[in-house]
This record gives structure tokens, sequence and C-alpha cells, in this order.
């Protein structure tokens, strides 16, 4: 009986003693597989358009804003049109905590001072066709020299290399400096060319200030051959011309060059008597998720192959429209 109890008090310390060792072998651990993953961090980027008037501001503001959510992060969508205000959301954007600014159209330099803060917080800063500056990281946009280039050679193409013309521009964008210097450069070469016009747009209204102020340059050259093309720096400007054109009765006489590749644009070039004869076409869409894509790298702490990145234009005439 005594024997009986020391096997048993035996077998006891051996079950326990087996015990210890699996726990020590991590035996009561979790498998690899279950513990829980570290959540990964959310980026929250600003982005700030200049205006919702054009085509190309919409599309490009709606395409960043799905890019954005779909590469997992949270927007904080802002609209201005003028550079206070722009200014203002920006301070907002860095007081909210964003992880990068995107600016898209305008010119970026004027609210250096906000953004040069807001690099100094670490933010990635983005430009979309708003120009480019020291404390830029990626710059996407259209080569607009090209653009403008292109749209003034066609220009003068139609016309035959020589005539008047009227150009429709607002230095305040960055882009639209560029495409007009592009013309400027173009027309060099033709001495039979002439600028004997042009006017500033008013932003964001430039629709009826455009009409407007074409209307009052039609009425100081009124007999066809006076003027023989208009070179407007984006197509909203160059649709606001064709309305004036055509009332005048000088649709026949005019002809109208763009940039942008509007479909209102396409529209007007597809009537049989349209003065616009040809537009640059843009890729806003493109444009916008590149940025935003490359934005998202640089968050990430990758690098970015280019930092200032081009999409291609293309030419666009009545005889290539798009179907719409």
């Amino acid at each position: 009986m005594k024997k009986m109890r020391k096997n048993f008090l035996w077998l006891i310390v051996v079950i326990s003693l087996i015990g210890l060792l699996l726990v020590g072998c991590g035996g009561g651990d979790k498998p690899k597989e279950e513990q829980p993953k570290a959540e990964e961090k959310v980026f929250k980027v600003g982005i700030n358009n200049f205006g919702q008037a054009n085509f190309f501001a919409r599309v490009g503001r709606e395409a960043m804003i799905e890019q954005i959510e779909k590469n997992g992060g949270e927007v904080i969508a802002t609209v201005t049109a003028d550079v206070p205000s722009r200014l203002a959301a920006i301070e907002n954007m860095i007081v909210q905590g964003v992880d990068a600014i995107i600016i898209q159209e305008g010119d970026i330099t004027q609210v250096a001072p906000a953004l040069i803060e807001a690099k100094e917080k670490g933010i990635i800063i983005g430009s979309m066709d708003a120009g480019d500056a020291d404390f830029v990281d990626v710059f996407v946009e259209s080569d607009n020299n090209h653009l403008g280039t292109a749209a003034a050679e066609k220009m003068v193409e139609l016309i035959g290399g020589k005539g008047n013309i009227v150009e429709i521009f607002n230095d305040a964008g960055s882009m639209i400096r560029v495409r007009r210097n592009a013309m400027h450069e173009v027309i060099k070469a033709y001495p039979e060319i002439k600028i004997v016009a042009g006017f500033t747009y008013a932003w964001p209204d430039f629709f009826p200030d455009g009409k407007a102020k074409m209307e009052a340059i039609l009425q100081a050259h009124p007999n066809p051959g006076d003027i023989a093309a208009v070179y407007a720096t984006f197509d909203g400007v160059g649709l606001a011309a064709a309305q004036a054109i055509r009332e005048a009765g000088l649709q026949d006489h005019i002809v109208i060059v763009g940039i942008d590749g509007d479909p209102e644009a396409y529209k007007e070039m597809a009537l049989p008597d349209s003065p616009f004869k040809a537009t640059m076409a843009q890729d806003p869409d493109t444009i916008a998720r590149t940025v935003v894509d490359n934005v998202f790298e640089l968050l990430k702490g990758n690098e970015i192959p280019e930092r200032h990145i081009y999409i291609p234009g293309i030419l666009v005439t009545k005889d290539n429209i798009p179907q719409q």
C-alpha cells in the first residue's frame, strides 16, 4: 500500500514537470497567424481647387477625391477662388493635421508662406498644374509650353501665316503664362501676324466677362479681315469669344484656337458654322490620379522616379472630335 502511494506521488510530480516544460517552450502561445495585426496609418490629404468654373478643375477635383479614397486615404477637399481664401484653406488643413496638401491650378508660389510652413511640419506638397517651387515634392501637369506652342502653330496654319490676332489670358495662372509666352515665341517667326488686341478674363465669372470684352474688340474692328484669329489660353474663354463672333456675323472670317479639350468646346467645334477650329486637349483625370498616387508613394516613405511629371496633350480639330 505504501509502495502504491509512493508511485502515485511520483506520477503527479512527473505530470507537473511535463506541464511546466510545455509552458516554458511556448506551448501556451497563440499561433503566429492569430496575433493581431498593426493597423495601417490612414493618411489625411487636403486638396485645394482654384474654383470650379472650368472643365479641367471639375474633372481634376473629382478624380483626386476618388483616387485618394482608393488609396485608403481621408480627403479634406476645399474650393477657393482667390489667394486670401486659398491661404486660409491651407492654414486650416495644417491645423487639421493633414499628411499632404495638393494644390490644383492657379499659381502655387502665391501661397508659398503657408505651404513652406506646412513643409516644415513634414507635410508632403503636391502641385496639379499649379506651377513649381522649391517646396513642391511632386508636380504633375500637361506640358503647357507644348500645349501653347502647338495651339499657336495651328492658329498660324489656319490663317496662312498672316493677319491680326486677339489674345485672351489671365497671368494669375502659372500655366496660362506659359501658354501665352509660347504663342508669342511662335509668332516671332511671322512678321505679318500682329497682336492688335487682348484682354484678361475675370475668374471665376470668365464667360460673361470674356464675351463682353470680345464684343468691345469686335466693335472696334467690325469689318471682315480686321481680325483673323483669337488665341484663347483655355477653352472656356474661347467659347465666350465664339458666341460674340457668331452674334457679330463674323464666324466665317475669324478662327479660334483654345487649350483644354472641354466637352463644351467639342460641341461648339462640331457646329457647321463654328469659328472654333482647334484645341489642345488635356487629360485632367490622368493628371489628378498621377499626382495623388505619387503623393501616396512619398507618404509611405518610397522614392518616386520623377518629381516633375508630364501627361501628354493631343490636338483636336473638327476631324477628330472625341465621341460625347
